[in-house]
């Protein structure tokens, strides 16, 4: 019985396990991120939102004076109303407001003069608050004791912080010319150590926006107006206020409103929120995918934990692995062919060096062609029975299979 030197490679030992995912720290990492990157997808819509709502179109108290005329522009797109309400309902304080398609030219101007009687407090300031567009110009004239008129100012503050001293002509008149659309408070500043009573003479020559072009118009002899906008156009509203309306108080405000538009609200959110959507998926945070980090795979009992090592037939000899472009699966093929013929697999070994490179048909042609040479080829060619690979001298032939 011919004992065969084939022996199959031993698998490591094999085990069978269930489908069991594990929970593993970057599907920790990655859930969190996905609920951090929502909330603030959420968060940010939320501000975006509240911001145009109640910042650029929310509900507002402006100031207005004698004749003043204070522009406003309003996009129909998000604002389907506009309400304004008079906090004076007498018949001297009825306020207009005009709708225009395009911006008007302020190109008109108006006079009116106003006097105040005032007491003044030490190291303390009075006057009147008023809306004034560029152009316009403020001439002021006090009348007090001649002990204290050195230590008397005339004041212009912008908007809320930019204040002014006015250079004083004689001591008791002041002018200004207003550079920019904005709110102003003009008055005396009294750096006397004691009260002081004065009469303050006020006179603007303000510059107005011409109304003769308007759509539409609405007054608020009734207590409150409304005007509504034609979608989509952007509107450019004027508040006009009477010459001589609300002369006895400090200043005027009227209360405006804008309604809402909520149909372009709707449309913008849900553009907004599919650009950060895509945003965030770009980035990986796809909300309607669930993550799975740790997939169960099934291990079966003949599926080996390690992947066996290829053994050449007959050595001991490892292969290692080579990164070529080849077709693998033909390499492995021709390793397993003879060398000789190339038609059958290789089937046997040679004795004593072990090589099995050849199929038994070829390796007996080897062993066949020494018993059939003659005594004076053997002796010319000593060692013509040998190992097609190492080309040691071959003593017998043992068949594999």
């Amino acid at each position: 019985m011919q004992r065969s030197l084939w022996l199959p490679f031993p698998n490591p030992s094999t085990y069978q396990s269930s489908m069991v995912p594990i929970q593993t720290q970057s599907q920790y990492s990655i859930g969190w991120q996905d609920t951090m990157a929502f909330f603030i997808a959420t968060f940010t819509i939320y501000l975006f939102s509240t911001s145009i709502l109640y910042g650029f179109y929310g509900d507002a108290r402006l100031i207005l004076g004698p004749s003043s005329s204070r522009l406003i522009q309003s996009r129909s797109f998000f604002v389907d109303q506009i309400e304004v309400t008079n906090e004076y309902t007498n018949a001297n304080n009825d306020i207009h407001l005009y709708a225009f398609n395009e911006k008007p030219e302020l190109n008109s101007e108006i006079n009116w003069t106003t006097s105040k009687f005032l007491v003044v407090e030490a190291y303390s300031r009075k006057g009147i608050s008023l809306w004034l567009n560029e152009g316009s110009t403020i001439c002021l004239r006090w009348e007090a004791e001649a002990s204290s008129l050195n230590k008397l100012e005339g004041i212009v503050i912008k908007g809320e912080k930019r204040f002014e001293k006015l250079e004083p002509n004689n001591g008791k008149r002041a002018e200004y010319i207003v550079e920019e659309d904005d709110r102003y408070q003009i008055g005396i500043l009294n750096m006397n150590a004691r009260n002081i009573i004065l009469t303050l003479h006020i006179n603007v020559s303000a510059k107005i926006y011409d109304t003769t072009k308007a759509t539409n118009k609405c007054s608020t002899r009734n207590g409150s107006c409304k005007l509504d906008l034609f979608f989509p156009i952007t509107y450019y509203l004027v508040l006009t206020a009477p010459k001589n309306g609300n002369d006895d108080d400090d200043a005027w405000f009227v209360e405006i409103s804008f309604m809402a538009r909520v149909f372009s609200y709707i449309i913008l959110l849900g553009v907004f929120m599919i650009v950060i959507f895509m945003i965030l998926k770009c980035l990986g945070a796809d909300y309607g995918e669930i993550h799975n980090v740790a997939e169960a795979q099934e291990v079966t009992e003949t599926e080996p934990l390690m992947q066996p090592n290829p053994v050449t037939y007959g050595t001991n000899i490892f292969h290692e692995k080579e990164e070529t472009n080849s077709d693998v699966s033909e390499e492995l093929y021709d390793e397993k062919l003879c060398i000789i013929c190339f038609d059958e697999q290789r089937n046997c070994f040679f004795v004593p060096c072990g090589h099995c490179a050849t199929c038994y048909d070829c390796a007996q042609r080897i062993m066949d062609e020494e018993s059939n040479s003659t005594l004076t080829d053997q002796i010319a060619n000593p060692k013509s029975k040998v190992c097609p690979v190492c080309r040691r001298v071959i003593n017998k032939v043992k068949r594999l299979f």
